[in-house]
């Protein structure tokens, strides 16, 4: 049999080698007030190839042992691989894959693609790159499956795969799209590595491929982080010129950026021009602001402007909560970040571990342990999850308090809870 991906397609870096297509095993005032206005708001064409019939052999480790005795049709091995990939038991439909090609039947892009994905997401590379080679041999890919194939080794942080797959792309026939190269630039710029993915975008457009909002935005988060806002701003400036609207996530990444160094009466003059812009403000927007001023205690800013979002019929949040929670507790007034919760509670939003982990180490420092114990257990009875760092927090203060017994104590509920212990509990 041949190999469907050539050795280089996969490097041999990889922990696997290219296989054969065979079975395979398997208060102060402001701070009141702040708080009292919450309270009165309501709350994408593909190449063509003939299919070649050769039957392939099939795995049976990964055979559903209930189907064993029988003979499927097309549509019959369809709808169970379909069936498999929606529950996301892609093993078995790995299973229905090799069936239907075996009988002769071409493989469906559509699931296919899905199970490259599943794969991905489970970190199980060889199956993956082995769907890909069915793919290729005995149906038809199209720049969707391999964007999935390209995103997975992106993910893995493994760029040369990525681009030795682009490369196998092209010379099957395809073009990259837009997508693809916002992959690929997502990756790049994730890692700090601007500079490369200005190389890709020059890629882009030498294949006269248009970038899009998306890829404008990408590029002005990480230009922020690395370049400024200046920077970032000049890149608002082509994006318009070249005729693309910019959308909220595009506007938000510049307001947090103004923020982030320090301009934040520059971001609410940004933010009073977005109407011009053809865009509003959302409370994502009305959230980056909020917690600029209340880290620079103007909570009479702070005020003014949740009394605005709420007038504009944008309702605040979970982030909104978390941010007047951590902002009180670290200046003192837990009982008000208390009430804030409670309010939270009662507009029918629940409390993620950003809203728990202030009042936790709050308490903690403190030495109000009975309440930090208290709010862990009401957090978990609530349905909210503790993070490791609520546990951290309290075992690290009960530890310091010569309560150890204690500290073990609830250090054995981590795993009944879904939360493990990490290396620095097990020192």
């Amino acid at each position: 049999m041949t190999v469907l991906f050539s050795t280089e397609l996969i490097p041999h870096g990889l922990p696997f080698h290219p296989q054969q297509l065979k079975p395979v095993s398997n208060s102060s005032s402001h701070h009141t007030s702040l708080v009292s206005c919450l309270s009165h708001e309501g709350t994408k064409d593909s190449i063509r190839k003939s299919r070649n019939n050769q039957k392939v052999r099939v795995s049976a480790e990964t055979r559903p042992t209930h189907l064993s005795s029988f003979d499927f049709k097309e549509s019959h091995l369809m709808k169970l691989l379909n069936r498999s990939c929606k529950s996301g038991k892609y093993h078995e439909a790995f299973y229905f894959l090799e069936c239907m090609v075996g009988k002769g039947y071409k493989p469906d892009v559509v699931l296919c693609t899905k199970m490259i994905k599943g794969f991905f997401n489970g970190r199980n590379v060889e199956k993956a790159i082995r769907v890909m080679e069915i793919l290729e041999k005995y149906g038809e890919p199209d720049v969707f499956a391999y964007n999935a194939l390209i995103s997975g080794f992106c993910k893995m942080n493994r760029l040369d795969f990525a681009n030795k797959v682009l490369d196998r792309m092209r010379s099957r026939g395809f073009s990259p799209d837009v997508v693809t190269y916002n992959i690929m630039i997502g990756s790049l710029c994730s890692r700090g590595k601007l500079d490369s993915a200005y190389k890709v975008l020059n890629q882009l457009l030498k294949d006269n491929c248009k970038p899009s909002v998306i890829t404008y935005t990408i590029l002005i988060e990480a230009t922020i982080l690395q370049g400024g806002i200046n920077e970032a701003m000049k890149l608002l400036d082509e994006m318009l010129a070249n005729g693309l609207r910019p959308d909220m996530f595009t506007y938000n990444a510049i307001i947090r950026g103004m923020c982030k160094d320090g301009m934040v009466g520059r971001a609410f003059e940004f933010v009073r021009g977005l109407n011009a812009r053809g865009c509003q403000p959302d409370v994502i927007s009305y959230n980056i602001l909020l917690r600029a001023l209340l880290n620079q205690g103007k909570w009479v800013e702070g005020e003014k402007l949740v009394t605005e979002m709420v007038s504009r019929g944008c309702e605040p949040n979970v982030v909104t909560y978390s941010i007047l929670i951590s902002c009180l507790c670290r200046e003192g007034k837990v009982e008000e970040a208390v009430n804030v919760l409670k309010m939270m509670k009662e507009r029918g939003l629940t409390p993620d571990a950003y809203s728990y982990d202030p009042l936790i180490s709050a308490f903690c420092k403190e030495r109000r342990l009975d309440l930090a114990i208290e709010f862990l257990d009401y957090m978990i009875s609530d349905g909210c999850l503790p993070d490791i760092v609520n546990y951290n927090t309290i075992l690290s203060t009960l530890c310091k308090n010569g309560k150890a017994d204690q500290a073990l104590e609830i250090f054995e509920k981590l795993s009944e809870v879904g939360c493990p212990p990490n290396r620095w509990d097990r020192r």
